[in-house]
């Protein structure tokens, strides 16, 4: 009775802890961040000495452009390590992350485009600072670097390629006069789309739109002569989509086949085939973000933006908008909110695979964004999932570029998961109509192959082990079955109520306990199996 007590206890305490995890889940909802750090490196893993050629410490690509050159070195000093760039006749000498995939001779950019890195410098001689979106060549960049002897901070636009300060200078600033640049201070960069803010000690020294280059790495830097130290590196990435709003008032005329619906303050659908459109536009844009850096620095970055832009196109036209009607000559104020998806990274298939172009990565994707997040419940999902794999995956990814065997391991792990996402969707295809019902039916299908092709073998083998000592292992499905079930009832819920709340635990619970009851099907075969014999036998 005791025993068969305990079994129950047991059970509850297995449908309550599913449900608690699922919750917990879901708390990331509100705990998520704008951005999430990626990278992070503080020196200290690496060994004292000297580092040639191209390969430095870790992940960091060494190169010095334009000749000449340079002592790469890890340096400890007062119990910390550090990262020294010191040029004797380099030109261009700096270290950067390797975020490049090469092939046949040909290296493609795999890292975040839109990013914010941070790090702590001190200039020593000459000048140091910051590059970012280094191309895949290493040879363009941009700069942000401090002068040692002028206190100053410049930005520069770097092509080697054109000689030293050949780039435009795109801004320059004095430093704060608490910064000494021979002592130890901070330096972040921002950069989304076309802006590029540069702060020192926390205080914002530029802000500046320039579109010279669209992506790529980032590193340290040092001038020919010069000599400058890193720490405490930072890569931070966005983790969620961003809102931008206009307002835009323009003067237009087109010639437009179409269908139009208007009323004095209404929605205008225009919807036309090969409609040809030419419009002059003069539009004031504000756009302010905010973007909260280590769960502890929040920042607005505001632009202000006057230009004329002239266009002609030939395409499908369809447009929302909401339309003040106004006196002749026809003057529209247009108001529209803009929402662009974030484009999260698969971190650990990114670093297996060598690119985020890799076929293998592009299917995860695709079965990301394609289907999943196209419906309320995938979503949803989504969001306690992204809270999950990304508090822990760049380290993963980390370890995979430091370690060839580990990648290997990983790299033949994901095979199995493509398969069974695969096989997910195709349980799905036939309920296409509905398409929350079909995403409900994929994610189950594919947690119980997950569980049972990942988390089987070692459950398996754990029941064999406690067999062989002569003790049971009684996993009660059941108990499973009652988590599924409350998961599909808080499914059922959120969906009459579309209700975020109600659809992260509940999708969170119907995936946790499916993985469970595939991770344990085999075990329960093999235990029956075994039963039948012994009855067998005896």
């Amino acid at each position: 009775m005791k025993s068969e007590k305990a079994r129950r206890a047991i059970g509850v305490s297995s449908v309550i802890l599913v449900l608690v995890l699922a919750i917990y889940a879901s708390m990331g909802l509100a705990e998520a961040q704008t951005v999430v750090r990626v990278f992070w490196d503080d020196f200290e893993d690496y060994e004292v000495k000297t580092y040639s050629g191209g390969a430095g410490p870790g992940p960091w690509l060494q190169s010095i452009g334009g000749g000449g050159s340079a002592t790469y070195k890890i340096v400890s000093s007062g119990g910390n390590k550090f990262y020294s760039l010191e040029s004797s006749d380099g030109v261009f000498v700096k270290s950067v992350l390797s975020n490049y995939f090469c092939l046949f001779g040909s290296c493609f950019y795999t890292g975040p485009n839109d990013y914010d890195i941070y790090a702590r410098i001190k200039v020593v001689d000459g000048e140091g600072g910051l590059i970012f979106r280094v191309t895949s060549d290493l040879k363009k960049y941009y700069l942000a670097t401090v002068y040692k002897s002028s206190k100053k901070m410049i930005l520069w636009y770097v092509d080697e390629d054109q000689g030293p300060g050949a780039g435009p200078k795109l801004a320059e600033v004095a430093l704060p006069a608490e910064v000494d640049p021979s002592d130890w201070f901070s330096m972040r960069v921002w950069v989304y789309k076309d802006n590029i803010t540069v702060f020192v000690a926390g205080k914002k020294l530029a802000s500046v739109i320039d579109d010279s280059i669209g992506y790529g790495s980032m590193g340290f830097y040092t001038y020919y002569g010069g000599k400058a130290y890193f720490d405490l590196f930072s890569l931070y990435v966005l983790t969620s989509e961003e809102t931008t709003t206009k307002t835009v008032t323009s003067t237009k005329t087109a010639t437009i086949t179409s269908t139009t619906t208007v009323t004095s303050v209404s929605t205008t659908t225009l919807a036309g085939t090969g409609a040809t459109i030419t419009e002059t536009i003069t539009s004031t844009e504000t756009v302010t973000s905010t973007v909260t850096s280590g769960g502890a620095t929040t920042e607005l970055v505001t632009k202000t933006v006057t230009e004329t832009v002239t266009e002609t196109r030939e395409k499908r036209v369809i447009e929302t908008v909401q339309v003040t009607r106004r006196a002749p000559p026809r003057t529209e104020t247009v108001t529209t909110t803009v929402t662009q998806p974030g484009g999260l990274r698969c971190l650990i298939a990114t670093a297996a695979f060598g690119s985020e172009l890799a076929p293998q990565v592009q299917a995860l994707r695709e079965f990301r964004d394609g289907f999943v997040m196209k419906t309320f419940a995938g979503r949803n999902f989504m969001t306690a999932f992204n809270a999950f794999y990304y508090s822990w995956s760049p380290y993963i990814a980390r370890a995979e570029y430091e370690n060839p065997a580990l990648r290997s391991f990983i790299k033949a792990s994901i095979y199995p998961l493509l398969s069974s996402l695969e096989l997910s969707k195709q349980a799905a295809k036939p309920f296409s109509a509905f398409p929350e019902f079909a995403v409900l039916i994929s994610g189950v299908v594919a947690s119980l192959l997950i569980g049972l092709v990942y988390a089987s073998p070692l459950v398996v083998i754990i029941s064999m082990i406690l067999r062989w000592r002569r003790r049971d292992f009684r996993v009660r499905p059941l108990y499973l079955v009652m988590a599924f079930a409350a998961g599909l009832a808080l499914f059922a819920l959120a969906e009459v109520l579309t209700s975020p709340a109600l659809m992260i635990p509940g999708s969170s619970a119907i995936v946790l306990s499916a993985i469970a009851l595939g991770a344990i099907t085999p075990t329960k075969l093999i235990s029956s199996v075994l039963g039948r014999q012994k009855a067998g036998i005896s």
